[in-house]
């Protein structure tokens, strides 16, 4: 039996916010909580890509999605990226993700090394079965995408595998989960900027980095489509959700960095600091993101 709550609408992929030494800031995390909750988010999913996991030590890690799920208390769904190319570090990053009291797990397939389906499906099962919470998978994370034949494997023999997050440059793969797995797999729209096409081509919801910014605006958008208010859906991503995310993904080395100094200048964040790997914007870009925010009304 899975455990859990219902995984559905506008789940934000909030940045880690970090102290000038590249600590977690546990204020700041706390702040940006109930600044995306209180604009309306459907859930919070930690420690994607866009909160740096791929630079943070397992301690961190760990530590950091502890904070959330206390300052979340209940209100929303988390989720937790348990990412890694070691199968069996992904499994102890679940099972900790669980005793804290995490909603569902979330998993792209092992990095790195190019593996074949059965690698991707052995890695998937093993963190599939460390817990009883319901997983998502996804597909087209750190460049692999997974087949529907795959996709229909792992529901069959992954009871609690639920949901496929989607980042692939053609959207209409979003409508093929449902038939292909017989209904096991619900899509989860997860790319800034296809996920408004996504959700039209009925995706049941989506993780958003431009969430952590625009969270209201975003959570607007999926709930206007689900009431069939197509063109307020539209206006919305025309006028804020598409301009934001032309800054972003026109840097999409650094969109991480967009982010947090947005929230920075928003008064959300005490800094923009990312982890080492992670330079940051010059003086240029920073001026355009500036120019950005001016635009959609955000300074």
């Amino acid at each position: 039996m899975v455990s859990g709550k219902k995984i559905y609408g506008n789940h934000c992929l909030i940045v880690t916010p970090m102290t000038e030494s590249r600590e977690i800031d546990e204020d700041s995390t706390r702040n940006l909580v109930d600044y995306v909750i209180e604009k309306g988010v459907h859930g919070i999913l930690a420690l994607g890509s866009t909160g740096e996991v791929f630079a943070m030590a397992e301690a961190e890690r760990k530590r950091f999605i502890e904070i959330v799920v206390d300052q979340v208390k209940g209100r929303v769904p988390v989720g937790v990226g348990v990412n890694d190319s070691a199968t069996d570090v992904s499994v102890l990053l679940t099972k900790h993700a669980e005793s804290v009291g995490v909603d569902y797990i979330f998993t792209c397939p092992p990095y790195y090394h190019p593996h074949r389906e059965v690698g991707i499906f052995n890695h998937v099962k093993s963190i599939a079965d460390a817990t009883t919470l319901p997983v998502m998978v996804y597909d087209g994370g750190a460049g692999i995408e997974i087949s529907l034949s795959l996709l229909k494997k792992m529901a069959d023999a992954m009871p609690n595998l639920t949901t496929a997050k989607l980042f692939v440059p053609y959207p209409e793969k979003i409508a093929k989960y449902e038939e292909a797995t017989g209904g096991k797999i619900q899509p989860f729209a997860g790319h800034d900027q296809m996920n408004y096409l996504m959700l039209l081509y009925g995706a049941k919801g989506m993780t958003s980095a431009a969430s952590n910014v625009l969270p209201k605006e975003q959570s607007d958008m999926f709930d206007y489509i689900q009431q069939g208010r197509l063109e307020e859906a539209r206006k919305i991503f025309l006028d804020k959700v598409a301009t934001l995310n032309a800054f972003a993904f026109a840097n999409v080395l650094q969109y991480p960095q967009c982010y947090k100094l947005a929230l920075k200048w928003m008064g959300i964040i005490q800094t923009d600091t990312c982890k080492v790997v992670m330079e940051p914007l010059d003086e240029i870009r920073k001026r355009e993101l500036q120019a950005t925010m001016e635009y959609i009304g955000l300074l």
